[in-house]
């Protein structure tokens, strides 16, 4: 079965593709909605990857991981994300982040991590203007940037498997879950 973010990721492509003979611009509501649609694959791939390593993946826990996905908010994995998107973890969040015999000091942000907290900003962003201001001009380049910069993301993800790596990426989902807020005080 595949994957929702491939199948978003296909439908965008596809929303982009000329049929033969085909000449001129594509109509704006086709670079929209494929942009639109990359954002949604980064988001749901995003959702079902917290799914997965917060509940589990037995085909048992599907109902119970949907209900998870319920409560995560756009505004609030982009916060999480924006606390990756650097060098190094914002240090509100650098303790939680780091993962077991790690070094003290600034906590370096594995560059899947980057990669794909950059592809969501960025996707959001454009998805924004895409759904919201049609006084913005996109074109069907943005919208193949996009899509293709989300699938390499994603792609990255998930050839991140190292023991740090998977560590770092339950972390991240748990702090997509809270909104990018960690309480401080002990």
């Amino acid at each position: 079965m595949s994957n929702y973010d491939v199948e978003l990721l296909d439908a965008a492509r596809r929303l982009l593709s000329r049929r033969s003979g085909q000449r001129g611009k594509l109509p704006s509501a086709r670079i929209r909605r494929s942009i639109s649609t990359s954002y949604y694959a980064i988001f749901h791939f995003l959702l079902e990857e917290a799914g997965d390593r917060l509940i589990g993946t037995h085909n048992d826990l599907r109902r119970r991981r949907r209900i998870l996905a319920r409560t995560f908010t756009h505004t609030g994995m982009k916060m999480a994300m924006d606390k990756v998107r650097g060098v190094n973890v914002d240090s509100s969040v650098e303790e939680f982040m780091r993962w077991p015999n790690a070094p003290s000091g600034s906590l370096p942000t594995p560059s899947f991590a980057q990669d794909i907290a950059k592809a969501f900003a960025d996707a959001q962003a454009k998805r924004h203007d895409a759904d919201y201001d049609l006084n913005k001009a996109l074109s069907s380049t943005d919208a193949r940037l996009t899509r293709l910069r989300v699938k390499r993301a994603i792609a990255g993800w998930r050839n991140a498997t190292s023991d740090s790596d998977r560590d770092f990426k339950k972390s991240l989902c748990i702090l997509m879950l809270l909104r990018g807020h960690l309480r401080k005080e002990l």
